[in-house]
């Protein structure tokens, strides 16, 4: 059996290594908790530059992330009047540091963010708005291709329009959520008609009890169902002094004037 090597000794002039622990930073804690997330802070680099009243505004502003803050909102939180409040935020949107985005569902309305931040779908109205207003000529786009898939498969789910259109154009880059909000809009103005398919003759392609859409008609169920309200996908962001009101709606104005 050969000897046993003796374990080597450090050499004098080299103090021993005491026991170290691996440290773990903050960082890399595991976030698949929501409340372990890191908060996220304002950047150094723009604080630095801001003072007293400028800084505050900043900090309140970018704590609102993506849906911003109000005017209103700032002047409550921090106790500043109408022109001090005016004067500190058109400063800090001259620098860069700030934008104003319309909110679309105040009319009228603006928040501020920081200028880096992309609003949230919520404040901008999503893909159908631009700079506030509803972009017409994309909605009458999508509102085509739909069509053209209808006219196509007779009958057609949201899923079956969405993958009908993306395969005659890949760069289109609409989300099935999206389709499905043009299809509703199409049905209220009665140039489609929501069903549920029988599973037969022109629903041959569609699972039966699916909901579905065909060239218009009037809504099945009476009078009750065909309240645009019911089916509107925009009703979460109804309200009367909003962009989207009972008072401004032309579908709700249309099923009143009906003769039923």
């Amino acid at each position: 059996m050969p000897p046993r090597k003796r374990p080597l000794e450090p050499s004098p002039g080299t103090p021993a290594q005491p026991d170290v622990k691996p440290v773990i930073s903050p960082a890399s804690k595991s976030t698949d908790d929501p409340a372990s997330a890191p908060e996220v802070q304002p950047p150094a680099a723009i604080l630095n530059n801001l003072k007293g009243p400028e800084r505050e505004v900043y900090e309140r502003i970018f704590a609102a992330g993506n849906k911003g803050m109000s005017s209103q909102d700032l002047r409550y939180a921090l106790k500043l009047t109408a022109p001090t409040l005016n004067k500190l935020t058109r400063a800090l949107v001259q620098r860069g540091i700030l934008k104003e985005v319309t909110d679309v569902r105040h009319r009228g309305k603006k928040v501020f963010m920081d200028a880096r931040i992309e609003p949230s779908p919520e404040i901008t109205g999503g893909t159908w708005y631009h700079n506030g207003q509803l972009d017409t000529d994309a909605v009458a786009a999508v509102r085509r291709r739909c069509l053209d898939q209808i006219d196509r498969l007779g009958a057609a789910t949201p899923d079956m329009v969405h993958k009908g259109v993306e395969r005659e154009d890949p760069r289109a880059g609409y989300a099935i959520d999206q389709i499905r909000d043009i299809l509703q809009t199409m049905a209220l103005d009665r140039v489609l008609e929501e069903c549920r398919s029988t599973g037969e003759g022109e629903f041959s392609a569609v699972r039966a009890g699916r909901v579905c859409y065909r060239r218009g008609g009037a809504p099945q169920g009476g009078m009750i169902e065909g309240i645009p309200c019911g089916v509107c996908p925009r009703i979460d962001e109804c309200s009367p002094d909003g962009v989207i009101s009972p008072t401004t709606c032309v579908y709700y104005k249309k099923w009143l004037q009906m003769d039923f």
